[in-house]
């Protein structure tokens, strides 16, 4: 079997690469030196000059034409996540205000508030007693405290009315290398804000979207599950595996997934949509004896799927998946060579870029079509090297070398992300997919055999059995000595470099000739930069910080972040002193010696003042944490300029960083 030396012989994969390429530069360097209409004509120029080219070059000249096209999608991917930016970003009113939204999603229990996306479309300002009404169009993620004297509870769909200070979150990116606003911001919501009790109200029950609907369906359906009789993890996986609600894991149940490389399997994707058309295709087989009965199984195929990203909340993973799936499926019944594989998944990604250009920065989105490349491109290769009659073997070195292929080419992002990796990932994955393919086979022959008397309580009853064995056994897994190697990240150019060795590698190996003797040079010299990267960082000092955040004091070295813990709040961390106030221990104190401060860091549950402090301590820095309320913030600011003290606030600032 010939394999393909490039995916570049496709051209939409190559122009998906440009048009992918112009999001990433452009929302990196590009979002605060130029408009997107600056960008969108650059893109308008490029592609009139190469319909110009096109028109008057011969044969020869298409390097030119090619490189006119790639640039105007260059820019027009640049255009595009420049107006998404624009389009989520919003200056909010520093005090609270009344808003008018519809509340888009599904709310959900976090700690004793409700949460929920918002769509906010209006303010009331009040100016000069003349009440204004401003259009906001911007979706925030609003938390509520439930109220049951203020009437029914809010669902998905409803208009409300609420009054709250919302804001853009600051970023803890130094603390944790996690920008939560940003990473709202791609998933379009502008701020974050919370509403009180007796602040919110609902003012109106509305017919819900296509898209609501599909996410009330999927509620629905968990409730279902609950009244089957599932509960606990087993509730959690289940949901979690068939309609890709992940609400009710567990941090320790998703951190057992985690560390023995099976986390895909709780997220929805390609997995399941493959497990769900194997499915399918045995169930409509008996069609193709038919005239046409193959084109009616896989149109059947296709809608079923549909059917299933829409009880699963329509969810991007889902959606791109089955777009994916049934490009393909559409390929197959075309002659050329070229519209299938690698094409069907290029186009996948080239549309869902277009609708959402956020969607490149997106984890899931990044691991799964890297994943599902290196899957096309090695599994051919794994596949080949054992040849056994046996079926049971040739089964088990199938799934061996399709998570082989996976793992390989998804390695380099797993440590940059993550920065560890499942040692026992092929054991884990030979009871994933079996198990995967039971428990969802199971959730679907429940739903539709469930009403009947015995029978269904059987199926239920498996489905329970499969979801504990597949749990027990990642638990097994997890515990076995060296399950996980932890603290591997990689730098950015590192990943670069380990993606260009593995097409490199891919390049020789393929090529004609001697295998891996076409540039067995150019394979060890970016080995030997690779390897000369990873001993430079090895070998280079880390910096040691000190951190004040989230009502905590920190040291972090490198990325290890470590708790400072104190009974008094009174720390000593090398040669600085450290006052971390964050109750009424200090209020009531006197003393006739000051004690000195480098930092004295304030927090919420502090009652006291700066002037009581200042008889305490001798104090040269304060910070003041998010958490303090902003007429408290603004009392302890008054105090530290008139005690003449240099003060910072996280509330603008996030975090702060001192070096040591």
């Amino acid at each position: 079997m010939r394999i393909h030396s490039s995916l570049t012989a496709y051209p939409i994969f190559r122009l998906t690469v440009f048009l992918a390429a112009g999001i990433f530069l452009s929302d990196r360097f590009l979002s605060d030196m130029f408009s997107w209409e600056y960008v969108f004509g650059c893109s308008v120029l490029f592609f009139v000059l190469s319909l110009f080219s096109f028109r008057t070059s011969l044969f020869p000249g298409r390097f030119r034409f090619g490189c006119l096209v790639s640039a105007a999608f260059f820019f027009l991917g640049g255009s595009l996540v420049l107006y998404e930016r624009e389009s989520v970003v919003c200056e909010w009113d520093s005090r609270p205000q009344l808003y008018w939204g519809l509340v888009d999603d599904v709310p959900h229990r976090r700690g004793k508030t409700m949460q929920a996306e918002v769509e906010v479309s209006y303010c009331q300002e009040v100016a000069d007693t003349v009440s204004v009404k401003r259009r906001i169009g911007r979706s925030v993620l609003l938390s509520w405290i439930p109220d049951t004297l203020a009437g029914p509870a809010i669902s998905i769909g409803d208009s409300i009315c609420f009054y709250a200070k919302i804001s853009r979150p600051v970023s803890l990116e130094e603390i944790t290398g996690f920008d939560y606003g940003e990473y709202l911001m791609r998933q379009r919501i502008g701020g974050t804000g919370i509403a009180f009790a007796g602040n919110i109200m609902c003012t109106k029950k509305n017919e819900l979207s296509f898209a609501q609907y599909a996410l009330e369906v999927r509620q629905d359906i968990v409730e279902l599950y609950r009244d089957w009789g599932l509960e606990g993890d087993v509730l959690a996986v289940v949901s979690a595996l068939t309609i890709g609600d992940r609400g009710g894991l567990t941090p320790e149940l998703v951190s057992v997934y985690n560390a023995t490389g099976a986390s895909h399997v709780l997220s929805l994707s390609g997995l399941h949509i493959a497990i769900l058309a194997g499915i399918l295709f045995f169930l409509f087989r008996p069609l193709h004896c038919l005239p046409y009965g193959r084109v009616c199984s896989s149109v059947f195929i296709v809608l079923f799927l549909w059917i299933f990203a829409f009880v699963s909340g329509l969810s991007s993973p889902v959606v791109r998946s089955v777009i994916m799936f049934s490009l393909y499926i559409v390929s197959r019944f075309m002659s050329k060579e070229r519209l299938s594989g690698a094409f069907s998944v290029s186009l996948s990604a080239f549309l869902m870029l277009l609708y959402n250009p956020f969607y490149l920065f997106d984890i899931s989105f990044q691991l799964s079509y890297v994943a599902v490349y290196s899957i096309i491109l090695f599994y051919p290769l794994f596949a080949r090297l054992i040849n056994m009659g046996n079926r049971f073997v040739r089964y088990v070195w199938e799934v061996m070398s399709v998570s082989l292929a996976a793992q390989l080419g998804t390695f380099p992002l797993i440590l940059f992300y993550f920065g560890a990796f499942p040692t026992y990932f092929l054991l884990a994955n030979l009871v994933v997919s079996p198990l995967s393919a039971c428990i969802l086979g199971g959730a679907l022959a429940a739903l539709v055999l469930g009403a009947v008397p015995f029978v269904g309580d059987y199926i239920v009853w498996a489905l329970e059995f499969s979801t504990e064995l597949l749990n027990n056994s990642m638990r097994f897994v997890q515990q076995l000595s060296g399950s996980q190697l932890t603290s591997l990240y990689l730098s950015w150019y590192q990943v670069l470099l380990l993606f260009l060795l593995l097409g490199v590698i891919y390049k020789a190996y393929t090529g004609s000739g001697m295998k891996f003797a076409r540039q067995p040079i150019l394979i060890l010299c970016i080995l030997g930069v690779f390897l000369g990267t990873c001993l430079y960082e090895r070998l280079r000092p880390s910096q040691r910080y000190l951190c004040f955040a989230r009502s905590e004091v920190y040291t972090r070295t490198g990325r290890t972040l470590s708790l400072q813990c104190s009974e008094d709040g009174l720390f000593l961390v090398d040669s600085l002193r450290i006052g971390l106030m964050k109750s009424d221990r200090w209020c009531n104190k006197e003393s006739d010696y000051r004690l000195p401060l480098d930092y004295l860091y304030i927090c919420r549950g502090f009652k006291g003042s700066m002037e009581t402090l200042a008889g305490l301590f001798e104090i040269r820095f304060v910070v003041l944490d998010s958490s303090l309320s902003d007429y408290y913030r603004e009392k302890l600011v008054r105090e530290c300029q008139l005690l003449k003290i240099s003060y910072t606030d996280l509330s603008v600032n996030g975090s702060c960083l001192i070096l040591l």
